[in-house]
């Protein structure tokens, strides 16, 4: 298996928030709390993108600080949380995540793939 680059990576991140972005289009917060395909639609795109922040801060240790809006280490922990602690996870928290973080981290990811 070929090794997968930064820019590999970066192109994950920005993949996945696409698809998240289209499962959430229209989607308020109530009809989001009323269906659980988009729940899970949402916490699959952000278990990848966790995926992919880890791997990206391991094959790349400075990334993160030299761009903290990617916030790598916080979407590695919510994809733990997801895919660990499924049965404890508040819809909130999900929410707030998948329209407010992961959409910073996306744009971070366009930013910097342009140095790769």
């Amino acid at each position: 298996m070929s090794r997968r680059s930064v820019l590999d990576w970066l192109n994950d991140i920005i993949a996945w928030g696409e698809r998240l972005e289209g499962h959430l289009a229209g989607v308020s917060y109530e009809g989001f709390l009323n269906d659980p395909k988009t729940q899970d639609a949402a916490a699959k795109c952000a278990e990848a993108i966790g995926v992919a922040a880890n791997e990206l801060a391991k094959l790349d240790p400075t990334l993160e600080a030299r761009f903290p809006e990617l916030q790598l280490g916080l979407a590695y922990r919510a994809r733990n949380k997801l895919s660990h602690g499924y049965y404890m996870v508040e819809q909130q928290i999900v929410w707030t995540t998948v329209t407010i973080s992961i959409p910073q981290t996306v744009a971070a990811a366009r930013r910097a793939k342009y140095l790769f």
